[in-house]
């Protein structure tokens, strides 16, 4: 069976740690985090922190990687949350429009997760 991968499993929990769109992922790491802690106020704590602070994601993931050593059921399900949480969030799909009685005069942009953008060249005085 595949190790469990400290940075997708990382990556994932502040993904959704994020807000809205993390909400159901969030949901099933907050079980994964009962049955890895056994007691639901450590759990809550871990959580908690896990969204407040990074050392608290970092400690959250490992914790869970640990428990998950020793408790082949858990390693399935965490192995199962990765899956489903990275497939939902490829298919969160964009869609661009423009319509009505939109006037496009030159170019238009549309995107999704962007990085760094310069509009303009060489002549635009703002840049």
């Amino acid at each position: 069976m595949d190790p469990i991968s400290m940075s997708v499993l990382l990556g994932l929990i502040v993904k959704a740690a994020a807000g809205e769109a993390g909400k159901n992922a969030w949901k099933g790491l907050a079980q994964l985090a009962r049955r890895a802690f056994g007691e639901n106020e450590q759990a809550e704590r871990a959580l908690q922190r896990a969204q407040d602070d990074p050392d608290g994601a970092v400690d959250l993931a490992g914790q869970l990687i640990g428990s998950a050593a020793t408790d082949p059921d858990l390693a399935d399900l965490i192995r199962t949350w990765i899956g489903r949480t990275q497939h939902a969030a490829t298919d969160e799909a964009v869609i661009n429009t423009i319509s009505g009685q939109a006037q496009i005069h030159g170019h238009a942009v549309q995107a999704r997760d962007i990085g760094s953008v310069q509009l303009g060249g060489r002549d635009n005085p703002a840049g």
